[in-house]
Formats: structure tokens, C-alpha cells, sequence
């Protein structure tokens, strides 16, 4: 017993001791919100960066880009394009197997000719009908009794009778006139043409594969004055107006560029809370600066822009 008692009272003496080590430690001052500064970060502050000398952040885009696409199903027959190739507007890039409408075609053209020559003899054959009755009813032969009546009322039955026969060659003609257009359309719907001068971007299909109508075949960017599409923050809007003179930095050519701004957008974007604008760039002769190129836009200095220091005379 005198054991234990002796145990428990070195205990306690202990714990005294510790108690009063830990009161005599100095206390740290809490920052006001209770957050203790630590040596490394008792100068920090959270500051948002200015962004602004660094540019808009944009790309570069031609001033017209399309997919050509089949406008009817078929097979292609030929592709006289590759990526780089360069177009001239009007020019053949891509064909369909043809080889079936063409003869129907053929055909058609055919026809044609055979309802055009039955439209020649019916209009002989009127011709004829309306001289015999010009004969018949001559007032001479009626007076001495050589023309009967009979024979007048038969040249006008015939003359008419060619009349309908004209007629009815004349829709035939029309008829096949149409056909024809149709097939002709139908051929030059197969033959796929470059709208603009420019160049290709992409090639999606190769002959023999088999296409629908709208499924593109090539993509063309159009050969001139490139431009740039870039983002402004909503906060940012009025540094930026159409007509006003913008420097383009590509970053990855070490080229500054000069161009003008054309378009800005009449809303944010609710995506990305943004306003888009386009600019115009002057690129001088001899240098390429390829589609899709990320680019610096800063705008100079606007006439809108409130200048630094009028807000503060203001309020003064």
C-alpha cells in the first residue's frame, strides 16, 4: 500500500511540472479572421494578377472557310486535290462515278432530237392543211360550183387536226427539253468545284468510297486578308470599338502584326462570359501566319476608354 501511495504522488508532481512548462511558453498574437501568419507567407497577400498588359487572347482565322460536300450519293470517282493544294474558284476538286447518268443522258439528248424533227413535220403538215384550205375556200371555185362544201368543211378538219399534231410535238419537245436540263443539273451535281480561290485545309474521303449527299470531302480556306478572332472580358468592353488600331503578337513566330478591329459582338457570350470581336491584320508579303495560330491582341488606346485619373477628378 505504501508503494502505490508513493507511485501516485510522483505522478501528480509530474504532471504539475508539465502544467507549469506550458503555461510559461510565450503565446502567439492570432491575425484578425484567427489565421496565424507563418515566417514564409507573413507578407503575402491575396492580389489579383493584372492580365492586362498581356493581351487579348485570340487566334487566327481565314475571312472564309466551307465544307465541300456531295450533294448527291454516289461513289467518288476522283480526287484532284490534297491538303496545301491550292484552288482557283470555279475548279474541279472532286468527282462522282458519273458513268450511268451520263447515258441517261445520252438518251435523253436523243429523244430530243427525234421530237424535234416530229415537230418539224407537224409544222409541214400544217402548212400544207392551211394552204389546201386556202384553195378550197377561194371565192372563184365556190362561184362556179368546183369546191363543194363538203370538201371546204374536210380542208378545215385537216387543218386543224395539223394544229393539235403541231401542238401536241411542241409539248413532246418541251418535255424532253426538261429531261435533258434535269440530267445535265444531275451530271454537274456529281462534279464538286472550289466557290472561291483558296486552299485546302482537309481531305476527308478518297476515290471509291462511297458518300451521301451534305457528308463533306474537302475543306477550303479562302486565300485573303486573314483575321483575328479574339475574346474581351465584359469588365474590359470599352477598351475595345470597331475602327480602332490593334498590335498582334504571335508568340510563336516572335511577329508583331498591325491590324483594326472589324466586329464586336453585341452580347457576352454565356459560356465563357466573354465578347468576341474580329480584326483585320495586315500581313506583309512574304509572310504566312497559318490558321489557328494563337495570337496577343492590344488594342490601342480608345477614345472611349476613360483616361487615368478622370474618375478621381471627377469625384473630387
Amino acid at each position: 500500500m505504501a508503494s502505490r501511495a508513493f507511485i501516485g504522488g510522483l505522478a501528480l508532481i509530474l504532471l504539475s511540472l508539465l502544467g507549469g512548462v506550458a503555461w510559461l511558453r510565450p503565446r502567439s498574437h492570432p491575425e484578425r479572421g484567427g489565421v496565424t501568419p507563418t515566417p514564409g507567407n507573413a507578407v503575402a497577400r491575396s492580389v489579383p494578377e493584372d492580365t492586362t498588359d498581356k493581351g487579348l487572347l485570340g487566334v487566327v482565322i481565314s475571312d472564309a472557310s466551307v465544307n465541300l460536300a456531295a450533294r448527291l450519293e454516289g461513289r467518288v470517282e476522283d480526287v484532284r486535290v490534297q491538303v496545301g493544294s491550292v484552288v482557283r474558284r470555279g475548279e474541279v476538286v472532286a468527282t462522282l462515278d458519273s458513268a450511268g447518268t451520263r447515258q441517261e443522258l445520252a438518251i435523253a439528248e436523243a429523244a430530243l432530237l427525234s421530237s424535234r424533227a416530229e415537230q418539224q413535220v407537224a409544222a409541214l403538215s400544217l402548212k400544207q392543211a392551211q394552204e389546201r384550205l386556202q384553195r378550197r375556200e377561194d371565192p372563184a371555185q365556190l362561184s362556179v360550183g368546183a369546191i363543194s362544201q363538203e370538201e371546204v368543211s374536210a380542208a378545215r378538219f385537216e387543218q386543224q387536226l395539223a394544229e393539235a399534231k403541231l401542238a401536241q410535238a411542241q409539248a413532246r419537245v418541251q418535255e424532253q427539253e426538261a429531261r435533258v436540263a434535269q440530267l445535265r443539273q444531275r451530271v454537274e451535281e456529281l462534279v464538286v468545284r472550289a466557290p472561291f480561290d483558296g486552299q485546302v485545309a482537309g481531305r476527308f474521303t478518297h476515290p471509291g468510297a462511297l458518300v451521301q449527299p451534305g457528308q463533306a470531302m474537302v475543306h477550303v480556306l479562302r486565300r485573303g486578308t486573314p483575321q483575328v478572332r479574339f475574346a474581351i472580358p465584359a469588365q474590359q468592353v470599352q477598351r475595345v470599338e470597331v475602327g480602332q488600331s490593334v498590335r498582334v503578337e504571335v508568340t510563336e513566330q516572335q511577329r508583331v502584326l498591325q491590324g483594326r478591329v472589324s466586329q464586336v459582338a453585341p452580347e457576352v457570350d454565356v459560356a465563357s462570359l466573354m465578347i468576341f470581336a474580329l480584326a483585320d491584320v495586315e500581313v506583309p508579303p512574304g509572310v504566312f501566319v497559318p490558321a489557328g495560330t494563337t495570337v496577343r491582341v492590344k488594342p490601342a488606346a480608345s477614345a472611349q476608354a476613360p483616361q487615368a485619373g478622370s474618375t478621381v477628378g471627377a469625384r473630387q
